[in-house]
């Protein structure tokens, strides 16, 4: 019992598992390389190497080699959807994302707290300047902040009952995702020139508290409580 004859193929459950102890083998292959030599020094091929795969492998779990690199997006995109589509009843668009631009060191969910581990600091830093250092990443930067505001639109709408086409909704979002990249060059450029973590903390929830105040302020009807925005668009 809880062995499978050959040739039946495997549950989904243990099929998943698989699919994700892979994808997890090449990120870890893959970010020991770019730590060590740079984004750009390295080859798929190397990478595929040493994570015993194919480079074939790599492209069906990865789209690019960007996002070998960034393989955390789609998770942090998410994130600041959440805080405005799951945010709880009685509190803003700017309020929801307002708390986890300010509370979290986005996107590993863990608060500040991983800026106070000088090993866990020192891989950030690393992780940062070879960003910094690749101008294909760096491009992926503008390509993310687009998608950011394709999102936040999106959510917007949903939560208005307005089309992501309206101005104010794609003016309020695009606003929103100015504050999301100044808040991610902000973190960026402390941690890169040594600041000590609470003067990171510091800095970081002071430039998204100000934006984001901004932001609510300059649109008092779309930025409402969510009980308020559900009853407006039923009326």
């Amino acid at each position: 019992m809880g062995t499978h004859s050959a040739g039946c193929p495997a549950p989904a459950g243990l099929r998943e598992r698989k699919k994700a102890a892979t994808r997890q083998a090449i990120s870890d292959a893959a970010t020991r390389l770019f730590m060590e030599r740079g984004f750009d020094a390295v080859t798929m091929a190397e990478v595929a190497e040493a994570a015993e795969v194919s480079v074939k492998t790599i492209f069906n779990y990865f789209g690019s080699k960007e996002d070998l690199f960034l393989d955390r997006d789609a998770e942090l995109r998410a994130a600041l959807v959440g805080a405005i589509t799951d945010r709880a009843p009685g509190v803003t668009i700017t309020e929801g994302l307002g708390a986890l631009l300010t509370e979290h060191r986005l996107p590993d969910g863990r608060g500040w707290t991983a800026l106070h581990d000088p090993d866990a600091l020192a891989g950030f830093r690393r992780f940062l300047e070879v960003w910094h250092a690749s101008p294909a990443l760096q491009h992926r930067v503008l390509v993310w902040g687009q998608q950011v505001q394709r999102d936040l639109e999106a959510a917007i709408a949903a939560e208005t009952g307005r089309s992501a086409d309206d101005e104010p909704v794609r003016t309020m979002a695009a606003m929103l995702a100015a504050a999301v990249q100044l808040r991610h060059a902000t973190l960026s450029e402390w941690v890169l020139a040594g600041h000590p973590p609470a003067d990171i903390e510091r800095s970081v929830r002071a430039v998204a508290t100000e934006a984001i105040g901004r932001v609510a302020r300059a649109f008092p009807d779309l930025d409402l409580p969510r009980a308020e925005v559900a009853r407006a668009a039923a009326g």
